[in-house]
């Protein structure tokens, strides 16, 4: 049997809960809080959306007449398994990690002390950027998420701009307030109203701003569209914007179950291979409750 390497440095031991949340938070959507997430899933997951009609009439004596209209309904979403695993030969790292034993990393936390540690944190930050991918762009194939901008696209309720084109400096805020216009009233001044965009756009955003003199080239400034926060993600496409409240979209997630799994495993104790495996298993899905109050840009 292989031995099990416990990590003691910078992640606070071998909290696996704890290793979960280090690897959600490097992704963009969760990071900057731009989905609800429901942790301790497993399987079925629904999401309640609750509707109300009210309608007026006179008392006319006593009496119980109910006249309004209330409607619950739930959205299934389903909550799978899924693995990442890889290995590394520890070989052509010696040199670099021998340092180590010399004590010479011991006065600089943030500098891997071990090689198990180094793979640890680069797995993190690599899972991270792929489920923010996922949650997005997944193209709900065997071995991948059902992403949110699949389900837009195939929903008739979400709301579209029609011709969609590439985004450029020149054309950015025209197209940003297609989108604008698109979004129903209900949802002006919603508290957690908030857009969401890819590089590009942010990029050609920022520089018609600076066009325009609302903003300069030093350093990096916060964005938001006509009062609304407005937040780049890295794992949207090209061309792509979306508004929508945040309570809206939901992320089920298995944080705190034990059927997630994180190992890193230096099977060389025993095989004397000098490889170095991990593995991480996690739990999750993506859906949203009502489309007619999402709106989208996909160009």
């Amino acid at each position: 049997m292989a031995t099990t390497v416990n990590i003691t440095n910078s992640f606070k031991g071998t909290d696996k809960k704890e290793l979960f949340l280090e690897i959600y938070k490097q992704a963009d959507t969760l990071n900057k809080n731009l989905i609800t997430v429901s942790t301790g899933v497993i399987g079925s997951y629904y999401l309640p959306t609750l509707s109300f009609s009210p309608e007026m009439r006179l008392v006319s004596g006593c009496g119980w007449n109910p006249t309004g209209t209330a409607t619950l309904a739930e959205k299934e979403i389903i909550v799978k398994k899924y693995e990442f695993s890889s290995e590394l030969c520890k070989e052509q790292f010696y040199k670099t990690f021998q340092a180590q034993n010399e004590g010479l990393f011991s006065a600089h936390a943030e500098v891997p002390q071990t090689i198990e540690e180094a793979f640890l944190s680069l797995m993190i930050s690599a899972i991270g950027e792929k489920i923010d991918y996922e949650i997005w762009q997944g193209a709900g194939t065997t071995h991948s998420f059902s992403g949110l901008i699949p389900q837009f696209v195939a929903d008739s309720t979400v709301q579209k701009v029609a011709g969609a084109t590439a985004i450029s400096v020149s054309n950015v805020t025209a197209e940003m307030s297609k989108l604008d216009d698109l979004v129903i009233p209900e949802l002006d001044g919603a508290n957690d109203l908030v857009w969401v965009v890819s590089r590009n756009v942010a990029k050609a955003y920022k520089k018609a701003q600076n066009s325009m003199g609302i903003n300069t080239t030093v350093g990096d400034k916060e964005l938001d569209y006509m009062g609304t926060r407005l937040e780049v993600v890295n794992g949207l496409p090209n061309n792509f914007m979306a508004v929508y409240e945040v309570k809206n979209l939901h992320l089920a997630c298995g944080i705190g179950r034990e059927e997630e799994e994180i190992r890193v495993t230096d099977s060389d104790a025993v095989n004397f291979d000098g490889i170095l495996k991990y593995q991480a298993k996690l739990l999750a899905a993506v859906g949203y409750v009502d489309g007619s109050r999402i709106a989208i840009y996909k160009g």
